[in-house]
């Protein structure tokens, strides 16, 4: 390899690495994409040479006018003149082409390489550039297309995400970039939903809802798996560069702790240091999550770069003194709070003590010496005011050993002012002369050499002699310049390193042939040694990267299974035999355990049943009963000898499919083992077969059939969970298969990072989403109200979309969708909203247009009493249909019904009034999780359940939109006509020189002064679903879709709603003109369009299992059988039932006769807030 490109280990250390610690680079090649990489024009003058060569060979040539040159050492400027650069090649029988000339591009141009495009100077520009190019071109190509909302976002997530991240994999875009760059796409988005343009984002981005994906959540989900990977990486190369990159960053940023334990990067957040460095800004990027990357152990590819000490000077100082002043603390190699602190540990050395004691006169031109600013910025922020310098409580070190003797640095002497000094050479022995000549800039002294043999009587006092002449001897030419002696032996020593040693003799003169000092070597040694180390670091710590011996790749796993209770030991060459069994109890609660043991057979060897050995204990986290057998056969090859063949006898095909996959090193040489769950287990247990060279043999049993010792492991591991003497797996035994471990808190991740990821951002969309003002009111919704949102039910009962027919069409479920989302994130275009929106149009005194009296909200929109009959009506059905459903499930499980009929009807949701926060609550979509809990104390399975729900929900919505909203658009539209507001007037975007508008909005609910804690609040459900296998609160939008392939809910409601004289000319689309123009407006097009649609028309029947429709089911003569909870059905045949139907109680039925119920009501007493 000739001149290669090499990459220098940095250190903080005052002492150079090893040679051998570097790592060299000449070439990157993949398939006809070649990189030459060299530190000289010669070496790539070498390699051009073997490429032509090579081009021969293979009767090929290159088109040298593609080549691309790069170079660091180009100066930082676009505008100079950059001259071609001459390759001259050797030339050789298969290479007749003397000289190759390519131009260098500019140090800020950027280039590509399979596809990424770097940047020399580490600009990212050109990739942010790329990026917003690529957005704003799909934007533009879908906008006019015809396509609904879900179709552009599974274009946008499947098709242009992919190519993003793809052009992103080395580059780090903050929030506010990736924000700006798919502005366009979340406006096209909300276009072809219908929605305004003041929809808050986090619908856009749950997947409950739009499910958009964010492409700044995305990306460092993205970048934080392939830095996880990279540093679990088994190729020695990309390990060894993964610590180099993290030496280079503590050296960088003065960082003494390694950088993945860094808390807050944003001390180097402005630095272009930290910018241009891609594994800084991942590692800054997951300090906002609650997940961090740790070291698993030192091994010899991944050493603990944590230096000793005791509070980094980061920590200590402000951020912009510290950045200022970095070089300086790294030239004095100042990087803990312990090295300038008293040898008690409590104060501050002084300003004067610490010029004196650890540094070079720092004077200023008129000789004063001044405290330096990143003193005066430690001693601020360190010490209490008027307390000489005494630390904080959290500041105080542990105290040190204390010096025999005290001496003064030799950096406090000058050229005038000359001594004798005593210091250690590289062998640790001490070394004594005179000076002779100062160099105050490098810190460093020339000494006239004397020796001294006090090594050999350390007691005596040191005696010093002129040296005739040692290796260690500098010439030093003007000698005569500075002494009259002529000295004999000369050489440079360190003034930071060098003490000032008290003798007899201050001069030399021709005469003087010893100098005795007042101490012996006993008194000075822990000065002089403590000193010369003290801004160093004990020697054991390895600066450098060690070198590859054999096979030192594989992470080094500490099986100790001393604690572990041990088999029967068979003679060599013994075949072990082992029944292992898990064990998985209260899965989803606090109290969840999961249980392991093993059982170990040796027939014809007088056992009682054969059963030499067994063993149980306990696994935390994770939990689900796979992993309990998973670890149950960990325990087992952990005692096993090494060189041994063993049969594993499970009942679990899933931990016989993962042995498998062991005996390929699936879980350790692949880069798909993080998406396995419990691949730190399993990793661990390929380890330990190929650590202990083990021949597994997974053998299949048949769970519960009678097999003794099956039978027996399973009872031993039943019983671990409440067993004194079960043994627990910690963590530490099995999650150091990788140097590198993804945590979540306290919780080792064992599961896909990225869905981790995933799963945690969406939490996050939804917390973000309760926080806005108009979601505050679920905080007003007490427990004593039995009126807890159940999220699941709500997101359910938003997606839910019945089945099409006559008179129930496409468009007529698009309006359907559209309104739903609208009333669920109060975004209905009501007068209120209008006023602000397009005050241009509606004036601040505009009331309700049906009843002229109030000013119309949400909830005026509701009580308004020209439809207060009619929506008594709506909800009494409502609560009707649910009865119904009630009394037929009791039926069907044979339990009297009427405890939950009289439960639910004592809800308070049914009596609507203005200061009702449980009734807004229902109306808007948050459903209650006792709509559930009923009908599941009957026995019926919950996803029936939600299906059931939501249909009667959705049946509730689609009358609120029929008889409620339309109506009040129409008189609405009456209005605008004679006011001559047009549709496309509507449509036409706001005056440009139009202030804004300071109208505050009327609301007719109370102000949420008696908010609530959340039950939820202080609930993680993420670690909850590590902890206690509980699913997280993000449902599976998946499984429901899946869920609700199967529905069927034909037919028609057969409400008609009686319109006025304009009802030839006012259609139901030009009713639902204010949503469509609403939209219009904001996102400046023009007429409607279709929101998208989920096909999830799921069957609704109570039954999901054919056993119990076909035992339980109504008897009628319906061929659907079970329960019919369609939305629409009204026709009446003599194949259904009266009841069967959520719309059977029509607006004048009665409530249900002998039960005692509470009817829907409506406050007529109402306060206006």
């Amino acid at each position: 390899m000739l001149d290669p490109y090499i990459l220098r280990s940095p250190t903080l250390l005052d002492t150079p690495p090893d040679d051998d610690s570097h790592l060299l680079i000449n070439n990157l090649v993949f398939m006809d994409d070649s990189t030459l990489i060299s530190s000289s024009k010669c070496g790539l003058e070498h390699m051009l040479s073997i490429t032509e060569e090579f081009y021969a060979l293979n009767n090929t040539s290159a088109n040298h006018h593609k080549y691309v040159l790069i170079s660091n050492s180009l100066p930082l400027t676009t505008t100079s003149n950059i001259s071609p650069v001459d390759f001259n090649l050797s030339l050789s029988s298969l290479n007749s082409i003397p000289t190759i000339s390519v131009t260098s591009i500019s140090i800020t141009s950027s280039f590509r390489f399979l596809g990424v495009w770097f940047n020399i100077k580490g600009s990212r520009d050109f990739v942010k550039k790329q990026i917003a190019y690529e957005c704003n071109s799909f934007a533009a190509t879908l906008r006019p297309a015809k396509l609904t909302a879900k179709q552009v976002v599974y274009l946008y997530n499947t098709v242009l995400i992919p190519k993003l991240e793809y052009r992103m994999q080395v580059t780090h875009l903050s929030e506010k970039d990736c924000y700006n760059a798919t502005r366009l796409i979340r406006s096209l988005v909300k276009q072809k939903a219908n929605f305004s343009r003041a929809l808050p984002n986090p619908i856009l981005y749950l997947s409950h809802a739009l499910g958009l994906i964010n492409l700044s959540s995305h990306l460092i989900q993205c970048h934080v798996n392939n830095l996880f990977l990279m540093a679990n990486s088994t190729t020695p190369f990309i390990q060894r560069l993964f610590v180099y990159r993290l030496m280079l960053l503590q050296f960088q940023f003065l960082i003494p702790v390694s950088p993945l334990m860094v808390a807050d990067w944003s001390v180097w957040s402005n630095m272009t240091a930290f910018k241009c460095d891609y594994i800084a800004c991942t590692l800054a990027s997951m300090v906002s999550t609650p997940f961090r990357l740790h070291h698993a152990n030192s091994t010899s590819l991944c050493p603990d770069l944590t230096l000793p000490g005791h509070t980094p000077l980061y920590s200590c100082m402000s951020p912009k003194t510290f950045k200022a002043c970095l070089k300086v603390l790294r030239k004095r190699h100042l990087y803990y709070l312990s090295q300038l602190t008293t040898p008690t540990g409590t104060h501050l050395v002084s300003w004067t003590a610490y010029r004196t004691a650890y540094i070079a006169l720092l004077a200023d031109k008129r000789g004063r010496s001044l405290p330096h600013k990143w003193y005066l910025d430690i001693q601020a922020t360190t010490t209490i005011p008027d307390s000489h310098d005494r630390l904080y409580d959290r500041y105080v070190c542990p105290p040190t050993e204390l010096p025999v003797v005290s001496l003064i640095p030799g950096v406090t002497t000058n050229q005038k002012n000359r001594h004798w000094l005593v210091t250690l050479d590289d062998n640790a022995a001490p070394l004594f002369g005179k000076q002779l000549t100062v160099q105050p800039k490098k810190d460093t002294c020339t000494i006239v050499h004397w020796t001294s043999d006090c090594l050999s009587s350390p007691g005596d006092v040191i005696r010093l002699r002129p040296c005739p002449g040692c290796d260690a001897h500098v010439s030093f030419p003007a000698a005569n310049k500075y002494t009259s002696v002529e000295p004999r032996c000369t050489f440079t020593v360190s003034l930071l390193r060098s003490l000032i040693l008290p003798t007899h003799n201050e001069r030399i003169r021709p005469s003087t042939t010893e100098v005795v000092s007042p101490y012996s070597w006993a008194d000075l040694c822990t000065t002089v040694v403590s000193y010369y180390t003290r801004l160093s670091i004990p020697p054991d710590f390895s600066s450098s990267l060690p070198t590859l011996v054999g096979d030192s790749a594989n992470p080094l796993v500490l099986l100790d299974s001393s604690g572990l209770p041990s088999p029967i030991i068979l003679p060599p060459g013994s075949h072990y035999r082992f029944y292992t069994d898990g064990s998985l109890i209260n899965l989803g609660s606090p109290e969840v355990s999961m249980g392991w043991s093993w059982v170990q057979i040796i027939h014809d060897a007088g056992y009682l049943n054969s059963v030499a050995a067994y063993a149980h204990g306990t696994i935390r986290n994770w939990p689900s009963s796979t992993r309990a057998e998973t670890a149950a056969i960990f325990a087992a090859l952990c005692v096993t000898p090494e060189d041994s063949v063993v049969s594993i006898y499970t009942d679990s095909q899933a931990a016989i499919d993962g042995l498998r996959l062991c005996a390929s090193s699936t879980y350790t040489n692949s880069r798909l083992y993080y998406k396995t769950t419990n691949f730190e287990l399993w990793a661990s247990i390929e380890y330990c077969v190929r650590a202990k060279r083990l021949s597994v043999l997974p053998v299949k049993v048949k769970g519960h059939d009678g097999n003794y010792w099956n039978d027996f492991a399973n009872s031993l591991a039943n019983s671990a969970h409440h067993s004194d003497d079960a043994f627990p797996l910690s963590e530490a035994l099995f999650t150091s298969a990788h140097d590198i471990r993804l945590a979540y808190d306290d919780i080792i991740c064992e599961s896909n990072p990225r869905r981790l990821f995933k799963t945690y951002y969406q939490a996050t969309y939804m917390k973000d989403l309760l926080s806005l003002k108009r979601f505050q009111f679920t905080y007003c919704l007490t427990d004593r109200d039995d009126y807890i949102v159940d999220w699941d039910l709500t997101w359910f009962t938003l997606n839910f979309s019945p089945s099409h027919d006559a008179s129930f069409q496409a468009h007529h479920a698009s309006r359907h969708y559209t309104f739903k989302f609208k009333l669920f994130l109060d975004d209905l275009p009501l007068l209120e909203k209008l006023k602000i929106t397009r005050p241009d149009l509606y004036i601040d005194l505009l009331t309700c247009r049906s009843c002229c009296i109030r000013k119309e909200d949400l909830m005026h929109f509701i009580l308004c009493s020209k439809r207060r009959t009619t929506m008594h009506q709506i909800l009494q059905s409502y609560q009707n249909h649910l009865f119904s459903k009630l009394r037929e499930a009791g039926e069907s499980a044979d339990m009297d019904p009427t405890p939950m009929i009289q439960k639910l009807s004592s809800l308070s949701c049914w009596s609507i009034s203005s200061s009702n926060w449980s009734s807004y609550a229902l109306i808007r979509g948050c459903l209650p999780k006792l709509f559930i809990d009923l009908f599941v104390d009957l026995s019926i399975p919950r996803q029936s359940v939600m299906k059931v729900v939501a249909a009667i929900h959705n049946n509730f919505i689609q009358k609120l939109r029929r008889r409620i909203w339309n109506p009040r658009t129409y008189d609405k539209s009456r209005w605008e006509d004679a006011m001559h507001i047009t549709l496309k007037l509507k449509t036409t975007p706001r005056p440009s020189n139009l202030p804004a508008s300071t109208y505050v909005p009327f609301s007719s609910l109370p102000p949420p002064t008696h908010l609530v804690t959340s039950r939820d609040s202080r609930t993680d459900w993420i670690m909850d679903s590590m902890i206690q296998g509980l699913p997280c609160r993000k449902a599976s939008h998946q499984e429901w879709k899946k869920d609700n392939n199967n529905s069927d809910n034909s037919g028609s409601d057969g409400e008609n709603t009686v319109q006025q004289k304009r009802s030839c000319t006012i259609s139901e689309q030009a009713m639902d003109e204010d949503i469509i123009a609403d939209a219009a407006a904001d996102i400046e097009v023009e007429g409607p369009s279709s929101p998208p649609t989920q096909n999830n028309t799921a069957s609704t029947s109570l039954f999901s299992h054919l056993n119990i429709a076909a035992a339980l089911s109504v008897p009628d003569n319906n061929a659907s059988g079970g329960l019919d909870t369609s939305m629409h059905a009204r026709t009446m045949t003599s194949a259904s039932t009266p009841n069967m139907s959520p719309d059977k109680a029509n607006d004048d039925d009665l409530p249900v006769g002998q039960l005692l119920v509470q009817s829907p009501t409506f406050s007529i007493d109402r306060n206006d807030f």
